[in-house]
């Protein structure tokens, strides 16, 4: 029986190459549905660079949304969204604030409600209780790891212990592609 990996794209270069490693790489070893949490507030060109990563690299690509639960106590739940009708305007990010008002550097709630819990969410409904979480961090970028709390939350960051890769190895297999995230600065 192959273990549970669910794989956590961010919609970034550094996680779309870990993404397409792991189901080029370890199909027979884990079982590895592919998950991005939607804000609402990502760029149009990173949305677009998602949808066409799914496309060429046939990732089964699952698209979700927090959905949050005003009832005190009550944790977010997850919606299966698409491409075409993923939040644009920021609809996710809206209701965070509503329930736990303007994030900042002395209550950071925001990725952990808008992508971690709805990503667990997710994973319940579809019955896993027991799975790892693979992240995209380079092996470039110790800083950005906390070992403890990976081991305590269950999650591994491939391209530092399986594949380790540095910016110039992602860069290099970009370079090798069809497209690229074209995210112009304004």
């Amino acid at each position: 029986m192959r273990k549970r990996l669910l794989i956590s794209f961010s919609g970034g270069r550094t996680s779309a190459f870990m993404t397409h490693w792991l189901l080029t790489n370890m199909q027979d070893e884990f079982e590895m549905p592919v998950v991005f949490a939607n804000t609402g507030k990502e760029r149009e060109e990173t949305l677009e660079f998602i949808q066409q990563c799914d496309k060429h690299f046939d990732f089964n690509l699952v698209w979700i949304e927090s959905v949050a639960n005003y009832q005190k106590g009550k944790g977010v739940s997850a919606r299966v969204v698409s491409f075409e009708n993923a939040s644009r305007n920021g609809e996710p990010f809206e209701s965070f604030i509503k329930k736990h008002g303007i994030p900042n550097m002395g209550a950071p709630k925001c990725s952990r409600e808008l992508k971690a819990y709805a990503i667990k969410a997710y994973a319940r409904s579809i019955g896993w209780k027991r799975y790892t979480t693979a992240i995209g961090i380079r092996h470039d970028e110790p800083k950005r790891i906390n070992w403890e709390s990976a081991n305590r939350q269950r999650i591994i960051y491939p391209l530092v212990t399986m594949i380790p890769c540095a910016k110039s190895d992602i860069n290099s297999f970009w370079m090798k592609q069809p497209f690229e995230v074209n995210i112009i600065n304004q």
